[in-house]
Order: C-alpha cells, then structure tokens, then sequence
C-alpha cells in the first residue's frame, strides 16, 4: 500500500474495530464480558470498535483466540501496521524519550498513555519505537553488521528499560514483543560478527520472554532464528553444528503455525528441509520445501516485513539449491542457485542472502567439474563478504573451500587458498 493517505489509514482502523465489534456480537459477547477476557477496560473496547483508540497486537491475536475468528484480525492489524510503516517519511524523528519516572508512578504513567480517551501508543512516540524495531530488522541483511550492532543494541536497552518500568500496564505485553524483536535482530549481527554465545543468548532471551508474555508468535519466532545457530545452518557454516537441536526448535515453532505469517511457516518449512538434506533424508527435505512453497505463494507485502522482510520466492530457491547441494546434486543446485543469484542480484535488501548463494554455488560448480568458474566466483564472494564484515558469511566461505580439498593441488585453488589466507 504504497502512499497511503492518513485518512485511509484511520478508515482502516475504523473497519477493523467493527470487524471486532461484529465477531464479538457474533460470539455472544457483550462489551462488558469480553473486556476482562483481553484484559482491557470496556471503555477501551468501546473506543477501539469505533476507531476513537488502538491497540497493539497481542489484544487482536488474544481476540482472535477468543472469538474464535482463524487469526483475520491479527492479520488485519499486520496488513494496517505494514501500510502504516510504509507512509513514514525517510526523515523519521528519532523516537522521543518518555517521562517514565521510577517506582510506583511508571505502571501508572505507561497505564495512562495507553488508554487515554482517543489515544494512540502505536502513533506517536510508540509509533515511533515500533517502526524503528521493524525497520532495523529489515536492515540487517542489507548493512554491514559492524553498522547497525550499535543501534539494535541501543534500541533494544531501552525497550528493556520501557518493559521493565511497565508494571503491570496493558502496554507491557506490546513492549516485550519489541523487546524480543530487537533482541532477535541483534542475534543475528552478533552472529554475522562470529559472537555465537552472544547470538544464542540473545535467542535464548527472546525466546524466554515470548514464552512468559504467552506471545506465541515470538515465541516461534524466535525458536526459527535459534535453530538456525544450533544447527549452524545445517552444518553449512561450522561442522559441528548440532542438527538434531535445531529440528527440535522448528517443530516447537511449527507448533504455533496458527498464529504465524506466511513468511514465517516459509522459513520453518525451508530451515527443516535444510536440516534434513544434511542428515541425507530426500523424502523429507522435499516434502518439507513443497511445504514452503505452498506458504511462499500465500505471501503479500504485509508479511515481508521486519525480520521476515527477505522472504520470497528467490529467497527459497536459496534454501532449495542448498538442499540439492547437500543431497549431492550438485547439477540441480546449480540450476535453481544460478536463478537465484540472478534474481538477488540487484535486490539492496537481501545483500547478505544473495553472498550466502554465491557461496553455495560456487560449491555447485566444483561438484560439476567447473572448478575454475567455482574458485573464482568464490573469491570475489569472500571478498565481498570480508569487505562487508559478515564472519558468519566468512565461515560459510571457508566451509565451501574445505570442501575443495580434493582439487587441493590445482593451481585454480592453490590459487584461492592463497587469496583467503591474506
């Protein structure tokens, strides 16, 4: 929804309070017995039914729950949220800090922001906290680590200061879901920078505190991301990863399917179908990427977003062409990566997926007996990555160059191993 005016923005949020209105009627809830059930006063449910105030996810998926409506009004808020995102102006002002004094009178302060007649936390200062969570996850994959590590982290203290100060305030839920976000953005810099105790704790924290909000999306979400360090990307990065650790955090997170975007059942689906090539399991890493696709083809531009914002359909021909690599088909994985490579190659936002590719390509070529075009193209990617400060990527470079170690007397790689060494 590109250029979306403030008045379709408010009309939106109008309809989806009559969306609520209509399932709660249809479910037998008066405003007064489904109020205590979302945990918010019957005024603020009457002020969100008729758009007079908003409110952040976790009241629309605990809704959803409720009222039994199959998560469309969690959706709808994603799809409003997403177009909200996307009529901010480049010059975005820096999120203002909020008066929040200690003690006692912080719950009250947060309580009071929240619900005030005709309020907004989602607009204005915690509008602004949002979007910036949401646009720094989307960051990562096109900056270089060494770049954003400082923001995220920055960010993420004082979203833990606003979480911790929140008491009890029907805020606080909305707060740790940023808080959790942020803490999963910064697991993956800490990653790119080859810190994994740092990245695993940062999962490991997110994941804890998605479980204690009752947040089954972060919960997943982070699981997927958490998976992805234990495994070590299916081995591709480190040899010792632990495969089996990973697929226990997917199936956890393939748990809560029902509460998830198309985007993220794409990435379980696509992480389980790498973790199962590794372990030479064909059956199952196909139908593990049919399940991917099927999620990849429900997508819209509402899901790309945040942490999820590289998801695509070249995204899983990446996870694909990985798979027939590790199944040892190599002339399948260079047909789906050479597609691939070509279709991420002027894609700004997806930098570090498209040199995760190369890599893997530049193996293809080797198992097919294009020895000097994989040396070469594997150079320039590892330049590319060293330039770019990405470890992890420099690890997945390294990995593919192990695995030339059968050619190691050819003077194409005698070559390489002289250009990574430097």
């Amino acid at each position: 929804m590109p250029n979306v005016r403030p008045q379709e923005i408010a009309a939106a949020w109008l309809a989806l309070g009559q969306m609520l209105a209509r399932s709660r009627k249809a479910a037998g809830y008066t405003q007064e017995t489904f109020a205590p059930l979302a945990n918010y006063g019957r005024s603020t449910i009457a002020n969100v039914e008729t758009g007079r105030q908003r409110v952040g996810r976790n009241f629309w998926s605990r809704s959803d729950e409720i009222l039994r409506t199959g998560g469309s009004l969690a959706r709808e808020y994603d799809r409003i949220r997403y177009a909200s995102v996307r009529q901010v102006p480049s010059e975005m002002p820096a999120p203002q800090p909020l008066d929040v004094a200690p003690g006692p009178s912080s719950s009250t302060s947060l309580e009071m922001l929240a619900r005030r007649p005709g309020g907004d936390y989602l607009v204005g200062e915690w509008n602004s906290f949002s979007i910036l969570t949401s646009m720094l996850a989307q960051q990562r994959q096109a900056v270089s680590p060494d770049a954003l590590l400082g923001l995220i982290e920055a960010h993420r203290e004082c979203l833990s200061t606003l979480y911790r100060k929140a008491g009890r305030a029907p805020i606080r839920a909305d707060i740790g879901a940023m808080l959790a976000e942020a803490s999963v953005v910064a697991s993956r810099l800490w990653s790119a920078q080859g810190n994994r105790a740092l990245a695993l704790a940062h999962c490991a924290y997110a994941r804890q505190l998605g479980d204690r909000l009752g947040d089954r999306r972060i919960s997943a979400t982070a699981r997927i991301f958490e998976s992805n360090l234990h495994s070590e990307a299916a081995t591709l990065i480190e040899a010792d990863g632990d495969v089996m650790i990973g697929l226990r955090l997917l199936d956890e997170a393939d748990q809560a399917a029902t509460d998830l975007n198309p985007a993220a059942r794409a990435r379980i689906a696509a992480e389980q179908a790498q973790a199962y090539a590794a372990l030479r399991l064909p059956r199952e890493a196909t139908a593990a990427l049919q399940r991917a696709e099927a999620a990849v083809n429900e997508l819209s531009p509402a899901d790309c977003v945040g942490l999820y914002s590289d998801w695509s359909s070249a995204r899983l021909h990446v996870y694909a062409g990985t798979c027939h690599l590790l199944l040892g088909q190599p002339d399948q994985a260079v047909e789906v990566l050479e597609s691939a490579v070509q279709a991420l190659e002027h894609d700004p936002a997806n930098v570090n997926v498209a040199l995760a590719a190369a890599v893997d390509l530049a193996s293809a070529y080797a198992e097919t007996g294009e020895l000097e075009r994989s040396c070469a193209l594997l150079g320039d990617t590892y330049n590319r990555l060293k330039a770019g400060g990405n470890h992890r990527g420099i690890a997945r470079a390294q990995r593919a160059r192990q695995r030339l170690v059968r050619w190691r007397d050819e003077p194409v790689v005698l070559e390489l191993e002289e250009q990574m060494a430097a």
